[in-house]
């Protein structure tokens, strides 16, 4: 019975019988170019029957097309080589003992980010385009692959995040609810008449055509702080008004504090001085 050792060498014996003729060469290009054509054509058929027909997320959907083009790529690399005489068994055994030495470098690292985005895509935890929170990081999913998360800060700027390192912190989706609250704190003088600093933020709510009616919004009294009243307004709007609909409020609250001639104070602290005689 021969050993894997065995194999191995006549395996590579193999090589050494390789067919590199015109004929032969031109074949494997062409079985190259061509299989390179069709699995671009039917992984994007299959993406958008996925997308047609299921509800899966983006974000798996690009994780399964991007596996199964791996594999077909494979196929027709092992399909063009054997116009040359490169035996299929060869290369299996090369590309697993290639495998087994990136194992016995111990990199952990590696197989932790792998398994990390398989979960994070099963969990469905954000999608592409979602405004989320993630190892520190704030801005916008772009991509995501085996290894790693590529977000767009405000900035305009773009990091990539290892999956193990997003998976093992909290992860905040702020876009995947139509609805957002927004809350708003704002201080008064305590000399002021409470009432009517509330009734101030109520009528901007009324004012604002894309504040939600239900629930309706409110206004809270926060605490009593060191200088001032601290007053809470709540609000919920739509998720994607969420930022321009929170300056309008805060610009039209100030306004109407104002108008209102409502004191909105600045901390203060009183300093005593004594002489020493």
């Amino acid at each position: 019975m021969a050993s894997i050792g065995d194999l191995k060498l006549d395996q590579a014996m193999d090589i050494g019988k390789l067919t590199l003729s015109p004929e032969n060469i031109i074949a494997c290009f062409i079985a190259l170019i061509a299989g390179y054509i069709i699995v671009r054509i039917l992984s994007g058929r299959l993406e958008a029957t996925i997308a047609k027909n299921t509800k899966m997320p983006k974000i798996m959907t690009n994780q399964l097309i991007k596996a199964i083009k791996l594999f077909l790529y494979l196929i027709v690399i092992l399909i063009a080589l054997g116009f040359i005489g490169v035996q299929s068994a060869t290369i299996i055994i090369s590309v697993m003992a290639f495998v087994s030495i990136i194992l016995g470098f111990g990199l952990q690292d590696t197989v932790n980010n792998i398994a990390s985005g398989v979960w994070i895509a099963s969990s469905k935890a954000y999608d592409i385009d979602d405004e989320v929170v993630i190892a520190g990081e704030s801005g916008v999913v772009k991509d995501m692959n085996v290894m790693s998360t590529e977000i767009k800060r405000l900035d305009n700027t773009r990091v990539l995040i290892p999956n193990g390192k997003i998976w093992n912190g909290s992860i905040v989706n702020v876009t995947r609810m139509p609805t957002r609250l927004i809350a708003v704190e704002y201080g008064v003088a305590y000399d002021t008449d409470i009432k009517d600093a509330m009734e101030a933020a109520l009528t901007v709510c009324e004012r604002h055509p894309k504040l939600h009616r239900e629930p309706e919004p409110i206004v809270r009294f926060k605490e009593m702080a060191d200088s001032a009243v601290i007053l809470q307004l709540r609000v919920w709007i739509d998720t994607n008004d969420y930022y321009p609909v929170k300056s309008d409020l805060l610009n039209m609250l100030y306004d109407e504090l104002n108008a209102r001639n409502i004191t909105i104070p600045f901390p203060q602290r009183d300093v005593h001085l004594y002489s020493k005689e």
